[in-house]
């Protein structure tokens, strides 16, 4: 599987019987250690549009991304999904086709991210990279409008740089979560100081 394209991964994770659904759990399992960045962005996509980024909307995304992530920070090798989650299914030919309908698009994407920076990959940079996305959905969860915007592109850059093992972008993607953090402070300073609670 590591040594698979994104397109060529994903149609082995939906591949199986046509009599039996494909699984949440049962596609990341399959993705092995890509699992982490598929699930990184399923929860924080979601907050990239201007709806989610109402308060209160982005804790629906952030517990299941905080629930992941801490997984990532412990070292463990693949995500493991709660029942409910992972029992969530699609039938196999309706997720070939998605699949397939995608992998346009994915191989797009592999031209820009391709295998770059294996270092930041390594298992201690992972876990530091699932601290960081943990911060990202405390960030989530503090209801401020429109600044849950920042952490999600943020996660969401870091979850295609797991995907497509670039370094690069996981490192531009930190870089985005460092600037979430500050940003989230100055914010909630500022508002502390306005309040005259500072």
């Amino acid at each position: 599987m590591s040594d698979l394209g994104l397109a060529a991964a994903f149609a082995r994770a939906v591949d199986g019987p046509d009599d039996v659904k494909a699984t949440l759990g049962e596609m990341v399992a399959k993705l092995e250690s890509r699992g982490y960045g598929v699930l990184l962005f399923l929860f924080a996509a979601p907050n990239l549009t201007p709806g989610p980024s109402m308060p209160g909307f982005s804790t629906i995304f952030a517990l299941p991304l905080m629930l992941i992530a801490a997984q990532m920070a412990l070292g463990v090798d693949s995500p493991k999904l709660p029942g409910f989650l992972a029992r969530l299914g699609i039938a196999r030919a309706r997720a070939r086709a998605i699949v397939a309908y995608l992998a346009p698009a994915l191989n797009k994407v592999e031209k820009l991210l391709r295998p770059r920076l294996p270092v930041l990959m390594a298992p201690p940079m992972r876990r530091f990279i699932g601290a960081v996305a943990i911060v990202e959905a405390i960030l989530l969860l503090i209801p401020l409008p429109f600044l849950p915007l920042i952490p999600s592109f943020a996660t969401t850059i870091v979850a295609l740089g797991l995907m497509a093992r670039d370094g690069v972008a996981v490192a531009i993607g930190l870089a985005a979560c460092a600037a979430a953090a500050v940003a989230f402070a100055t914010a909630l300073i500022w508002g502390a100081s306005a309040l005259g609670l500072a």
